[in-house]
């Protein structure tokens, strides 16, 4: 039973490496390339839209931080 618990970590620690790859691979290209998106305004306001939900959206920011 335990090695099918590590391979499911596994698994999981690979899936997000490679979510964490493409966003910072998508926010450089945004910065590099002129695509008339605003990386660093959509950051922003993905951060607000977590602050200006009080409470619930400070815990979804905090787990949402914890998996990066």
């Amino acid at each position: 039973m335990a090695s099918w618990d590590s391979m499911i970590s596994g698994a999981l620690s690979g899936l997000t490496g490679v979510v964490k790859a493409a966003i910072i691979f998508f926010v450089f290209a945004n910065v590099l390339f002129s695509t008339g998106m605003d990386p660093l305004g959509g950051i922003a306001d993905l951060v607000s839209a977590f602050t200006d939900n009080g409470l619930t959206g400070l815990l979804v920011l905090v787990v949402f931080l914890s998996w990066l």
